[in-house]
């Protein structure tokens, strides 16, 4: 029986029409079978881990979270950090409710985070053995803490506090009649900066009065603040930039002298702050993204177009 397939498979291979369509059919079956190159995850399968982000910078809190399927009363969960260079830098004990989920937090600060690059996360739950996850960390310099008086012609002098890493700002100055303020910065790594911005100097408010938030434009592309805390007389916007970032502009409703605004014309400054978002992301360029099929469909359907012309082409000779 194995010789009669056999010979049945090369006979269909010997004709140059049955192999054009074997042919399709094997790529067929390449292309919509799952990819050979997956991420592979090295863990314990009674136990989970993540980490909430890909990437963090100094001062940002990682939030380690899982799960363990059999919950043994007395045994503890092991959370360990490991540098690039598996130097443990970081340890604790975690507690695992009866449902077998835990949660902890780790705030990225301190001299051992000194080295960027890929750190890994190993969880143990008694003596099984451990599963691990990673992330990202980009260093950065130490931050900053700094006030930049801002003076407006007819009215004062207004102090900004910030506090930057990965960077140092260049200068801040106002622009009233398009009620944005702009802050040149000179990077030197992925970092953030936070501004604590009174709100007698910019802000930004809905049409009934409350508050809105700000147009922010970090080198001209649209992007939503990292974090922002709210006071009566602040309001405190964490923004993150990459390495080459040089600008960024923050857009309100009202700003000093005047610092009012009526009903229509906040709603006029609204429309307005859109448009000059719209119109400066437009100018940037992204690339598009396609499903991680398309590119062996491609490659597949190049492969049989090519092949066929050539047996086309030596039926047409052996003729």
């Amino acid at each position: 029986m194995p010789c009669n397939i056999c010979s049945l498979t090369l006979n269909v291979f010997s004709n140059k029409h049955y192999t054009f369509f074997a042919l399709l059919f094997i790529f067929g079956i390449l292309v919509l079978s799952e990819p050979v190159f997956t991420h592979q995850v090295f863990a314990n399968s009674s136990v989970t881990v993540t980490a909430d982000k890909p990437f963090y910078i100094f001062g940002d809190t990682i939030v380690i979270s899982g799960t363990v399927k059999t919950v043994v009363p007395g045994n503890t969960l092991t959370i360990s950090i490991l540098d690039p260079y598996s130097n443990q830098i970081h340890t604790m004990q975690t507690t695992v409710s009866s449902d077998g989920s835990y949660t902890n937090t780790v705030v990225i600060d301190g001299s051992m985070w000194k080295s960027g690059g890929v750190y890994t996360v190993l969880a143990q739950y008694g003596s099984e053995i451990p599963t691990q996850t990673t992330f990202s960390y980009m260093a950065t310099t130490a931050p900053i803490n700094d006030v930049f008086p801002i003076s407006i012609p007819g009215s004062q002098t207004f102090d900004v506090p910030y506090t930057i890493s990965g960077g140092s700002v260049m200068n801040m100055y106002v622009t009233p009649s398009n009620f944005m303020l702009s802050v040149s910065l000179q990077t030197t790594n992925y970092g953030s900066i936070t501004l604590s911005l009174p709100r007698s100097l910019i802000d930004s408010k809905a049409i009934d009065g409350s508050d809105d938030l700000f147009g922010v434009l970090v080198d001209g592309v649209d992007v939503q603040p990292h974090k922002e805390q709210v006071t009566a007389n602040e309001r405190i916007l964490t923004i993150q930039f990459l390495q080459g970032t040089k600008n960024i502009q923050i857009i309100g409703t009202r700003m000093a002298p005047e610092n009012v605004s009526t009903a229509n014309t906040s709603q006029n400054l609204t429309a307005n702050q859109s448009v000059q978002i719209a119109n400066m992301s437009n100018v940037i360029h992204t690339i598009p993204e396609f499903p991680s099929g398309v590119v062996p469909f491609v490659i597949a359907l190049i492969t049989i177009v090519v092949l066929g012309r050539i047996m086309i082409r030596q039926s047409l000779v052996n003729r």
